[in-house]
């Protein structure tokens, strides 16, 4: 009995020990705080749910190296957003969520690997007419336009434009080109950090969720381009657009038409390029909008 009792002192000790050291929580039980999933691939995105009924209010959270804001969704509960960069070294990552009486909630999180396949380059000939080659549309991504998107993406409002879950920017979804191809041609590589969607010319494109536009221009490679910020780091783009419906500035609702799909700057044929940038990671798009459907409400 005593053997038992020293046992049970021994546990108790240990645990208020690795509360104080921020390992477990005294006071959140783990029954109130979920996550989409506790093994990521490059490209994933982790959504964590903390039940309101915690009644601590609004947390904060970190995980790699990015904050984690949380909005309140339609059921009341709080929820966050983080990302798994495409290029993300594997390994395991803790997941440190805060609350506003001290108390934090901590999971580790792994991150495998995810298979990219490599394809080519191409330049057609209609293409090389206008200027294009493996070179120019390297020097053009990486000289002058992630510049331009790594200067909107530093902008960061800490509260969400919206309440529910993400739509598909395009009424059918058919993909032309996968999310996170290593793309390779004359000693050019360059990574695919979108996919492409199958689109006729003028095909209107929908906004995937509230927000304002934060850039609508054309650029050398990737065309007549729109990006809708969202709040909490997280930002949608739509590239190869034939038309802009929305100017930078303006505020959109979900399902609002902000542009017609084309076949502007480096394009073989009309389709649509949607990308999501979460706290500067680079995602799987689709991914990203079948996760919040699936647990943003559940």
């Amino acid at each position: 009995m005593k053997s038992d009792f020293k046992v049970l002192i021994s546990a108790l000790a240990l645990f208020f020990i690795l509360a104080k050291a921020g390992l477990v929580s005294a006071e959140i039980s783990a029954s109130l705080v979920s996550f989409s999933s506790e093994k990521l691939l490059q490209g994933d995105t982790l959504i964590i749910k903390v039940k309101k009924e915690t009644g601590l209010g609004q947390p904060s959270g970190e995980f790699l190296a990015s904050k984690v804001d949380f909005f309140r969704s339609e059921t009341g509960d709080w929820v966050g957003f983080a990302g798994v960069d495409a290029k993300k070294k594997t390994g395991k990552y803790i997941l440190t969520i805060n609350f506003p009486n001290g108390e934090k909630y901590q999971k580790k999180i792994s991150v495998v690997a995810r298979k990219f396949p490599v394809t080519v380059l191409r330049v057609t000939k209609e293409l090389k007419d206008q200027g294009y080659s493996p070179k120019s549309i390297a020097n053009d991504v990486v000289n002058q336009e992630a510049p331009v998107l790594s200067k909107i993406f530093r902008n960061y409002f800490p509260a969400a434009y919206f309440a529910k879950p993400f739509i598909y920017p395009l009424s059918k979804v058919e993909i032309g080109g996968d999310f996170g191809n290593i793309r390779k041609n004359q000693g050019v590589s360059l990574q695919h950090l979108g996919v492409d969607l199958e689109a006729e010319m003028e095909t209107p494109v929908y906004a995937v969720n509230d927000g304002a536009v934060s850039f609508a221009d054309n650029m050398p490679t990737y065309g007549k381009t729109l990006i809708i910020d969202h709040g909490l780091g997280i930002y949608s783009l739509y590239l190869h657009l034939s038309e802009f419906k929305f100017s930078k500035g303006d505020r959109v609702k979900q399902g609002d038409v902000i542009g017609l799909s084309g076949n502007s700057g480096y394009s073989i044929s009309p389709h649509l390029h949607f990308s999501i940038k979460l706290n500067g990671a680079a995602v799987d798009p689709l991914i990203f909008v079948e996760t919040s459907m699936v647990e943003i409400l559940k």
